[in-house]
């Protein structure tokens, strides 16, 4: 654990990522920038107006696929670079730059799905059975024909597009860039904060006073901003809603589950359900975390407090590759080949540095290595978000070895599936290969509070939050900082009850980026769903458990979340599925109080 963060320049190499395995230099870069620029200017020349015939329409498509893969390269080098150290003058003025520059090219290139949707079905359908690596484009396409806007307007939107995504960016940049926390004393010693100490070592710092002292701090800091923060998000959301009326959804829900082809009572029952029937499980958990760490009450700044603090390991970076290896082989070779060149290629960043964003991700560009971004601390947890993190670096390898980058990726709402499954796998490992019972105990309390706590409790209480946040902008309410906490204080009061002091936990809604992603938190519980009924069959010999789970990753997004269970053996159409998650939840946490 760093004492004190560094600037990005005093970090050394082996714990950065290796970003020219995307670009060698940035010559390199900026030739595939003006090749974009120059492909995207020729493509709207020789096909705009002219998309007559299925000839003309499959050779457009071809053009148009490598449009979409330069943009993948050339955004992902831009904003990966600038995700490490968002100080940097040099990649956050190339970062502002490609953006203005990419908004010219999604203008170049509107018209092209903008007129394909104004042909008749008839012609779609013809170039849909012509070739079938294009087949889901084509459904997409057929799908979204009473959404389309005229194509002046969809230009217009495509002009525009730096601007409507700055609600995000301003986010990122208060938080990463303005927001300065200053230290902050407990008996006499003083402490250095920021937003990364404080989410990935003070929520676990074992000493009550430096735990509930952080987040006071922590939480006394965001309320400065509050008022700021509220105007992004809040632009954010009356822009997805104008968006939606104008696209002709009844609400903003629908409209932003509509490219997840995701239903309303999906969605729905998601969010019910968990709210419902894992808060009596998590309340529970809550009253063991208490008790086994003598604390005098419960308050929010306990609640990811580690429940055997005793037993966990402190590890450095070569100690995680044994793990990622024992807890992965049991999904075969191929995905064992692909996830263990993550250190040798260096896909991993996983230095502590001022000015890099905070959390974990994982990027991939097409057809390139795979990129990983978090802040190891040698704490176990710290593997849980390595492992889930090559979840997708592996799902994504495959993927897009065996589909186009218009049908790679899945719905979003199986997005986390791979990463949480990978969770799930490091636990057993770690429980099975022991013989000591408190240390089994220990492990199966990493896996409530490292996998389902974060993915079945935070994300899911952030969607619960937003969907109140959404239902107020249909009824057509404008939002504040005051509103936007009262509701969080809201979700947490409903699902914790009376058990937890709640003071300043609504300031949480200040600290996640994923409303700015649509509806993305509530997935995070749907695609662990899938992962771990998944995984329980792996590890009970359910056969071909395992090559069915190989064959599901290498579908990437040919399929609707339903139909792409189906080939991984979980049927997510009911909620029987959900229900078995919670009570796989309930008795390990039953087996950890006995």
């Amino acid at each position: 654990m760093q004492n004190k963060l560094m600037q990005r320049s005093e970090i050394s190499e082996d714990l950065k990522w290796n970003i020219k395995g995307l670009y060698e230099s940035e010559q390199d870069y900026d030739n595939d920038v003006k090749k974009l620029q120059d492909l995207s200017c020729k493509f709207k020349a020789d096909y705009d107006g002219k998309l007559n015939d299925e000839n003309t329409i499959l050779d457009a498509l071809k053009v148009y696929e490598q449009i979409k893969i330069l943009i993948d390269h050339t955004e992902h080098y831009a904003s990966l670079d600038v995700s490490v150290d968002m100080n940097d003058n040099f990649k956050n003025l190339r970062a502002s730059k490609y953006g203005m520059m990419v908004s010219e090219v999604f203008a170049n290139i509107s018209f092209f799905t903008s007129e394909l949707a104004l042909l008749d079905v008839t012609m779609l359908e013809k170039c849909k059975s012509l070739d079938n690596n294009y087949a889901v484009f084509f459904e997409d396409i057929i799908a979204e024909k009473p959404h389309k806007l005229d194509k002046n307007i969809e230009h217009a939107l495509s002009m525009l597009d730096v601007v409507l995504e700055s609600p995000s960016d301003c986010y990122e940049n208060t938080k990463q860039m303005d927001i300065r926390f200053d230290n902050f004393e407990v008996n006499g010693k003083s402490y250095e904060m920021s937003f990364v100490k404080f989410e990935n070592e003070y929520q676990y710092e074992r000493d009550t006073d430096v735990r509930r002292s952080a987040y006071k701090h922590f939480a006394e800091k965001l309320d400065m901003y509050k008022h700021t923060i509220a105007t992004d998000y809040n632009t954010q959301i009356q822009k997805e809603k104008i968006m939606s009326k104008m696209r002709g959804f009844d609400s903003v829900i629908d409209y932003l589950l509509f490219p997840q082809k995701v239903t309303r009572d999906m969605y729905n029952r998601q969010i019910d359900t968990i709210m419902t029937k894992l808060a009596p499980v998590m309340r529970k958990y809550a009253s063991l975390i208490k008790k086994n760490n003598n604390l005098d009450r419960m308050t929010f700044a306990d609640l990811k407090l580690p429940l055997f603090s005793d037993y966990a390991p402190k590890l450095n970076i070569d100690d995680a590759k044994d793990y990622v290896y024992n807890a992965l082989k049991v999904l075969g070779d191929e995905y064992l080949e692909i996830a263990m060149n993550y250190k040798k290629d260096r896909w991993v960043d996983f230095a502590q540095n001022i000015g890099k964003s905070t959390g974990g991700f994982c990027a991939s560009p097409y057809k390139k290595q795979p990129y990983i971004l978090l802040s190891w601390t040698g704490l176990l947890s710290e593997v849980f978000t390595l492992v889930h993190e090559i979840g997708h670096a592996v799902h994504f390898s495959l993927a897009q070895k065996h589909n186009s980058i218009l049908t790679q990726e899945p719905s979003l709402y199986l997005v986390e599936a791979p990463s949480t499954c990978n969770e799930m796998l490091l636990t057993n490992y770690l429980i099975s290969n022991s013989k000591d019972e408190k240390f089994k105990k220990w492990a199966m309390s990493c896996m409530i509070e490292n996998t389902y706590y974060h993915n079945f409790v935070t994300h899911l209480l952030e969607a619960d939050y937003q969907r109140k946040v959404y239902d107020l902008v249909d009824k057509g309410e404008t939002v504040n900082a005051y509103i936007l906490s009262d509701l969080m204080k809201e979700t947490y009061t409903n699902f914790w009850g009376d058990e937890i002091d709640l003071s300043t936990a609504e300031y949480t809604w200040m600290r996640q980026p994923h409303y700015y992603n649509g509806l993305y938190s509530y997935t995070y519980s749907a695609g662990l769903v899938v992962a771990t009924v998944v995984s329980q069959n792996i590890l009970n010999n359910v056969k071909d458990a395992d090559k069915n789970w190989i064959k599901f990753l290498k579908s990437g997004g040919t399929k609707s979340p339903i139909e792409l269970c189906k080939v991984a053996n979980v049927d997510i159409s009911t909620d029987s599925a959900l229900n078995y998650t919670i009570d796989f939840i309930a008795k390990t946490v039953d087996e950890i109080a006995k």
